[in-house]
């Protein structure tokens, strides 16, 4: 058996300036969950945190514990919003704002080569929307074409072996421990009935979840939908405020949030993307980007955007105690990526050499830039971090 926390984040308007998170109200579900059963509720325990008594994290609360330096040359420039995977030998990467490769890379950050090129020809996918590592070295690839999706198997030399095709349009998927696929399909009726399905390894459809009644026009979305964990799958969606969790075939809420002033208008699914799009635009809004769980470590990446403006808190929850992080885009991007948390139980960040760089001026005896030397170009860096055990 196993316990796992259900919590209900809200946040309220306040008069005093603070855009997200200014109170908070944690319920706290345990769940007992079954191998073979969905969760059941056994206690419901209700924990109010006031604004002042919410404490937010500094650099002062981590110690760095290792930094990789993605090597970089100019067949590999990468931006900044990439999607990072691990296999135990890997570290896969997949720039979002091109999804044209996956480029592979050791544990040491060495670059290998690039696989899953996009474009026209023989051994060339005609689209990558998302990939996955196998179990036994094999990386999973996801090619959405009109009306289908397609699961391709790739070496690491890149050679493409067609897995299974799906009558279902998929923009990011995952792999099962126990074999088989979870599938996300987005909010775009007829085509998707359901916005999450899962298959087992041949693609035979098993089981629906997410009924989709939006019958407006809504954009493919180009995001991150499953985050493995020791707990299951966590599952989010944008203009959500929910998160699930997938065990064995079922699919649960486990945590909802109150974004208060960003949460979204109920006129915004009333209306076609291209028009809510520019009203929630304008007030601002908040989605979940990322979620991630070992043992008693939880992070939650929420971004906040208005306008141009876009802005981050990082919840971390470490046993009953939860903190904040806050990250700026425009001005502070140390923090403003985390990819993940290994079983050390150390945070993963993604950021870039030359943030590294001005930290280490301003803090040299918390970066060293002894492993980082500078190159022709400016290049990733995934740095783990610990949160201080006084916290």
């Amino acid at each position: 058996m196993k316990l796992f926390p259900y919590h209900s984040l809200k946040t309220s308007n306040m008069k005093k300036p603070n855009p997200i998170l200014l109170s908070i109200e944690i319920l706290l579900f345990i769940f007992i969950v079954a191998c073979s059963g969905p969760p059941v509720e056994e206690d419901k325990v209700v924990i109010s945190i006031a604004p002042d008594d919410y404490p937010t994290l500094t650099l002062q609360d981590f110690s760095i514990e290792k930094m990789i330096p993605l090597e970089t040359t100019e067949d590999n420039l990468l931006g900044m919003d990439l999607r990072v995977k691990f296999s135990d030998s890997l570290i896969l990467v997949m720039d979002e704002n091109t999804t044209d490769r996956v480029h592979l890379f050791d544990r040491k950050g060495r670059y290998l080569r690039a696989i899953a090129e996009v474009g026209e020809g023989p051994g060339i996918l005609h689209s990558l929307e998302d990939f996955e590592p196998g179990n036994s070295g094999e990386i999973f690839l996801l090619s959405a074409v009109r009306d289908k999706t397609t699961v391709y198997e790739a070496s690491t030399n890149g050679n493409l072996t067609k897995a299974f095709e799906l009558p279902y349009i998929a923009h990011s998927f995952a792999l099962l421990e126990g074999g088989g696929f979870l599938f996300h399909g987005g909010y775009n009726l007829p085509f998707i009935k359901h916005r999450v399905i899962q298959t087992d390894a041949e693609g035979k459809v098993h089981h629906r979840y997410l009924e989709n009644d939006y019958e407006n026009k809504m954009l493919p979305m180009t995001e991150r939908n499953f985050f493995p964990s020791d707990e299951g799958v966590f599952v989010l969606e944008t203009f959500n405020p929910n998160i699930y969790l997938h065990q064995g075939d079922s699919l649960s809420p486990v945590l909802q949030a109150d974004f208060g002033a960003y949460a979204l208008p109920a006129t915004f699914w009333e209306m076609d993307i291209m028009d809510s799009f520019g009203m929630i635009n304008e007030n601002g809004f908040a989605n979940f980007r990322a979620v991630f769980q070992q043992g008693n470590l939880m992070v939650a990446d929420i971004v906040v955007q208005k306008g141009r403006s876009v802005s981050k808190y990082i919840l971390f929850q470490k046993g009953k105690n939860i903190y904040k992080l806050k990250a700026d885009k425009d001005e502070e991007l140390l923090f403003f990526y985390p990819i993940g948390i290994n079983k050390e139980a150390q945070v993963l960040f993604l950021t870039y050499w030359s943030i590294i760089a001005k930290h280490a001026q301003e803090s040299p005896e918390t970066f060293s830039m002894e492993d980082l030397p500078e190159g022709d170009f400016d290049y990733p860096v995934i740095f783990h971090v610990g949160l201080k055990g006084s916290l």
